[in-house]
């Protein structure tokens, strides 16, 4: 059975501890850290005390399940590997942060490697090829799409044949498959079956998402986090991963919370959880 847990990432405006405690008050017993480029989540990074970290996180009976890096050079990312390693994390996840040749050939190779010496895998996200920008939430940027990436079922699998190793595989992302039109099932099963299925995100997208236009604008926060009458369907969603054997983390998320109130996150947040926890509850007893 999957471990369900939570992005801190939605809280990035606002303290480390102040949000480890609010996910704790909600329920949430293992979180994910982001150390990423502003906007995004940067709450720790590599100088930091991990030992500070870790103290935070057992204060409030917590403990980190991953690590997501993105806008990040290759050597930053490096310096994550490490870095996850002596948080105690095993999982580190960005997107494919070059054109897809240059990516597999020169950009990822080292960053496995690295994770193999220090037992961190590394996680790939499918991800739209259109770039990040400190205002992607603003949507656009579709006219600067790369030609190739790791966006689509196609270049998933792509990937994974590739680069053959055990400690390469992806982080699904169920809204940027649903923009290329894609089953989100389809793709757990093609990972699970290959046991390359690292990490999944609990996530939404706005219905009125304009497809060719929006970019990585996926609407407003609260249209992100899952709700009984999203655009996805979580329950039969979550039923595949579990039906498929994963035990790792999936993990509630948004974007979109840029200047909201730290008790608007956590409202929203426990909006989502009453929607999502029955259903991981309800599988947990099969």
């Amino acid at each position: 059975m999957f471990r369900y847990t939570a992005e801190i990432l939605p809280y990035h405006d606002h303290p480390f501890e102040d949000a480890v405690r609010d996910l704790a008050e909600i329920g949430f017993t293992e979180i994910n850290l982001w150390s990423s480029a502003a906007p995004l989540g940067h709450h720790v990074n590599p100088g930091d005390d991990p030992s500070e970290i870790l103290r935070v996180l057992d204060t409030y009976g917590v403990r980190p399940c991953g690590l997501t890096t993105y806008g990040k050079t290759q050597d930053e990312i490096l310096e994550r590997v490490d870095f996850a390693a002596d948080l105690g994390i095993d999982t580190l996840i960005f997107d494919c942060e070059a054109n897809y040749p240059e990516f597999v050939s020169r950009f990822l190779p080292p960053i496995v490697e690295a994770g193999r010496r220090r037992g961190v895998r590394i996680a790939v996200e499918n991800h739209l090829t259109v770039p990040f920008s400190a205002d992607f939430e603003q949507g656009g940027n579709e006219d600067r799409r790369w030609d190739e990436g790791v966006d689509s079922l196609a270049q998933i699998k792509r990937l994974v044949r590739d680069i053959d190793d055990p400690f390469l595989g992806v982080c699904v992302a169920p809204p940027h498959l649903w923009v290329m039109q894609e089953a989100v099932t389809e793709v757990v099963t093609f990972l699970a079956e290959r046991k390359r299925l690292f990490y999944y995100y609990i996530w939404d997208i706005d219905r009125n998402y304009q497809h060719g236009v929006d970019g990585l604008n996926f609407g407003p926060g609260e249209q992100q986090l899952p709700r009984p009458d999203g655009t996805l369907d979580h329950r039969v969603l979550l039923r595949s991963l579990a039906a498929v054997g994963y035990e790792g983390p999936a993990s509630l998320k948004c974007h979109g919370t840029h200047g909201w109130a730290l008790e608007k996150i956590g409202a929203q947040l426990r909006a989502s959880d009453a929607y999502i926890r029955p259903i991981v509850d309800e599988l947990a007893q099969y």
